[in-house]
């Protein structure tokens, strides 16, 4: 807290590796307002190894509400983690990334799951087609299993209104 020292302390204090000084009072590094992002903030992001990733929907404007926030420490910050930290379908089904931002050389970048991104890059996964899905290898058992997970629903539902009936 700067309000409470001497100018030379904040001096002192501002000049340490690794330290920032701030005053909420005086609005100094520090933001009363949750959505402004003040110096405290990024300097969080920053140690903690942060990156936020926003996604965009084909023909719509990135959603730039709601981040996909990756950590280097965690799973790391390229698209394949972005996809596992979504969805594993979308993991599999997975056939290229556009990518606008900083880590893209031009805009958009169409990226495999190896590129690393950068923090408040826009990310678009395009998924496979039905013909390329078709071709995979793992295509038959993908299809049987979620065909077997359906005949299970409508059974169990039967089931349900069968009771309901009685």
């Amino acid at each position: 807290k700067i309000d409470m020292v001497t100018v030379e302390e904040v001096d002192q204090l501002a000049r340490m590796p690794h330290s920032m000084v701030g005053s909420v009072e005086m609005n100094f590094n520090i933001s009363l307002d949750p959505e402004e992002d003040d110096l405290l903030k990024q300097n969080l992001w920053k140690y903690l190894g942060l990156t936020r990733v926003y996604t965009k929907r084909k023909g719509a404007p990135p959603d730039l509400k709601e981040p996909v926030v990756l950590s280097q420490i965690r799973k790391g910050t390229t698209i394949r983690s972005l996809c596992a930290n979504v969805s594993s379908e979308l993991l599999r089904d997975f056939n290229f990334a556009l990518v606008w931002g900083t880590s893209a050389k031009h805009a958009p970048q169409r990226c495999g799951l190896a590129h690393k991104m950068e923090d408040q890059d826009v990310v678009q996964i395009v998924g496979k087609t039905v013909k390329q899905q078709q071709q995979d290898k793992a295509f038959s058992s993908i299809s049987q299993a979620a065909s077997d997970k359906h005949a299970r629903k409508r059974l169990e539902a039967k089931k349900q209104k069968q009771k309901r009936l009685r």
